[in-house]
C-alpha cells in the first residue's frame, strides 16, 4: 500500500474511533444516572463493570476473528453495535435486567470495534514511528473523556438522560459512515499464522497493562460520584484537566518510546501513575482536583501507547489482532475489576481509601514491569506490517 494512502487510511480509522468513542464516553456519566434511580456505589460498580466483563468474555474470539477474516467488518460492526444500544437506553427507566443487558452488548460492542481500530492504526503506523503514531491515535480515545463528560453534563442539565442518549447514539452513527470507506481487508487474511506464545516478555507486558487497568477503572468510574460527594463542583474539572495533559503529552512527546526506548519512558510514567491517584485520595479542592488530573493525564499519556508498542514487538506480523486484543483485554479486565471489586471498598471505606487502593495497583504494575521487562531491546521496535 502507498505511503499516502496509507496515511489515509490512518486518519480515517482515528477519526472513525473518535465518534467511537464519543459514544463510549459518554456513558462516563451513567454512575450518576444509576444513582438517580436508586443505585448506590456497589449498584454502580455493577451496571458499570458488566460492559467489561461481557468485552471479557468475547476477547479471545474477537483477537483471532480479527487475524482470521479482517479487522472493517469488525470495526463497523461494533460502532453500528455501540450506537443501537445507546439508543435503547431511552427505554431503561429502572435498576433492572435490561440496563445490565445493554451494557453487555455496550462491551461486546467494544470488544470488536476498538480491537479492530487498534489494531488497523497499528497496521497503518508508519515504519519505525509505531509509539508515536499509536500515541496519536490514543487522542482520539483520550480526547472524548474531555469532551463527551463535559457536553453530557450540559445535554443532561438541558434535556436530562434522554439527551445524552440521543447524542451518544448519533455520535457512533456518524463513525459508520466514516469508517465505511475503508478497505476490505478481508481478502487478504487467509490464515491465522502461529499462535501466541506466552513468553516472560509477553506475560510481563499484560499483566502490567492489567494492573494499570485496574487503577484506570477505579478513577473512571468513581470520580463524578467522588467529586459530587465531596463538594468539589464540575466532574469536567477532572475530566479537562486529565485529558489535556494526556492529549498534550501523546502529541508532543509521543515519539519518545521510538527514540529513548520503551522501558525508558514506561518506568518513570508507572511511578507517576501510582503518585496521581494517591494524590486523589487527598484532593479537598477544585484546583487540586485538577492537579491530580493533570498529573494522572501525563502519566496515562505515556503509559499506555509506549507499553501497546512494546507489546507489539513482541509479536508476528499475523498475530498482531490477537497481540492487540489480549493487550486491550488486558486492560479492560483490570478497569472491570476496578469497577466492580473497589465499588465495595468506596461504599464501606469511603472514596479515599479506594484511590489508596489503586495507586497500590499502579505501584504493583512499577514492580512487575520493573522486574520483569527487560529483555525486550527498545531500540529495535519492530516495523508495522504492511497491508
Amino acid at each position: 500500500m502507498p505511503p499516502s494512502t496509507r496515511t489515509a487510511c490512518f486518519a480515517r480509522v482515528t477519526a472513525a474511533n473518535f465518534c467511537f468513542f464519543l459514544t463510549f464516553a459518554s456513558f462516563f456519566l451513567l454512575p450518576l444516572h444509576v444513582r438517580a434511580l436508586g443505585g448506590t456505589e456497589r449498584t454502580i460498580g455493577l451496571v458499570m463493570g458488566t460492559s467489561g466483563l461481557a468485552g471479557l468474555v468475547s476477547v479471545l474470539a474477537v483477537g483471532a476473528l480479527l487475524d482470521r477474516f479482517g479487522r472493517r467488518i469488525f470495526l463497523l460492526g461494533g460502532i453500528a453495535t455501540m450506537s443501537a444500544a445507546a439508543g435503547a437506553f431511552l427505554l431503561v427507566d429502572r435498576i433492572g435486567p435490561a440496563i445490565f443487558g445493554l451494557r453487555a452488548l455496550q462491551g461486546l460492542a467494544f470488544a470488536a470495534g476498538f480491537n479492530a481500530a487498534s489494531t488497523l492504526a497499528a497496521e497503518f503506523a508508519p515504519e519505525g514511528r509505531r509509539a508515536a503514531a499509536l500515541g496519536l491515535f490514543g487522542v482520539s480515545t483520550l480526547a472524548t473523556h474531555a469532551l463527551a463528560p463535559t457536553l453530557g453534563e450540559q445535554l443532561v442539565r438541558l434535556g436530562g438522560f434522554p439527551a445524552l442518549f440521543v447524542a451518544a447514539s448519533l455520535f457512533s452513527a456518524v463513525g459508520v459512515a466514516v469508517a465505511w470507506p475503508l478497505p476490505d481487508d478481508a481478502p487478504a487474511r487467509i490464515h491465522v499464522g502461529l499462535p501466541l506464545r506466552a513468553t516472560a516478555e509477553l506475560s510481563t507486558a499484560i499483566a502490567t497493562v492489567a494492573c494499570c487497568g485496574v487503577a484506570f477503572g477505579a478513577v473512571i468510574t468513581y470520580v463524578p460520584t467522588f467529586v459530587q460527594d465531596a463538594a468539589l463542583g464540575s466532574v469536567a474539572t477532572f475530566f479537562l484537566s486529565y485529558t489535556a495533559a494526556a492529549v498534550l503529552t501523546r502529541v508532543g512527546a509521543g515519539g519518545l518510546g521510538d527514540s529513548l526506548g520503551r522501558r525508558t519512558v514506561v518506568l518513570p510514567a508507572l511511578g507517576l501513575l501510582a503518585l496521581s491517584i494517591a494524590l486523589l485520595a487527598t484532593v479537598r479542592s477544585a484546583p487540586a482536583l485538577a492537579t491530580a488530573g493533570l498529573l494522572f493525564g501525563t502519566a496515562q499519556g505515556f503509559v499506555y501507547p509506549t507499553l501497546n508498542a512494546y507489546t507489539i514487538d513482541l509479536a508476528e506480523p499475523a498475530q498482531l489482532g490477537r497481540t492487540q486484543t489480549l493487550y486491550n483485554g488486558a486492560f479492560n479486565l483490570g478497569t472491570t475489576a476496578g469497577s466492580m471489586a473497589l465499588g465495595p471498598v468506596a461504599h464501606t471505606f469511603g472514596h479515599r481509601v479506594m484511590f489508596l487502593v489503586a495507586a497500590g495497583m499502579a505501584a504493583a504494575a512499577l514492580a512487575i514491569f520493573g522486574f520483569g521487562g527487560r529483555r525486550v531491546s527498545p531500540e529495535r521496535p519492530t516495523p508495522a506490517p504492511s497491508v
